[in-house]
């Protein structure tokens, strides 16, 4: 079963867009894309460069983060940063629960504060109500 949910917009203009697919009590994946404004340096480096080149240096900066490359080794972790355009940054982030060694994945730094194993002691069901309740609407 695949349950799509649209997070409220935060009062920073961010929001968040969870896929989460589970059978029984299971999580098999969990997709999660954070929209956000593009502020500060970011902001004044795309006026400055566009947003092609402004991509580039994402990426760029984003393969000598050894926090994030130490994360993208791990089989079932993708991590995907895009400019959408000049005022708007999409990052998404998968996780495929069939292959993604939670043990391990709870170790790397980038990931060591999202409380992977506390996600998975919820049941998938239980996960998509809190959010419900919690102000998200299911697509």
């Amino acid at each position: 079963m695949t349950k799509t949910l649209i997070l409220p917009k935060s009062d920073d203009g961010s929001q968040q867009i969870q896929t989460v697919t589970y059978k029984g009590k299971q999580f098999l994946s969990l997709t999660i894309i954070q929209k956000r404004p593009v502020t500060g340096e970011l902001k004044t480096f795309v006026t400055e460069h566009g947003v092609e080149a402004t991509q580039k240096a994402l990426i760029e900066a984003e393969g000598k983060d050894t926090s994030i490359q130490e994360a993208r080794k791990l089989p079932g972790f993708t991590l995907e940063t895009k400019l959408l355009s000049e005022t708007e940054i999409q990052t998404t982030t998968t996780y495929d629960f069939q292959v993604l060694d939670i043990k391990k994945a709870s170790q790397v730094e980038y990931l060591k504060n999202i409380g992977l194993e506390n996600l998975l002691k919820n049941e998938p069901s239980q996960y998509v109500a809190d959010r419900l309740a919690n102000g998200a609407t299911e697509q």
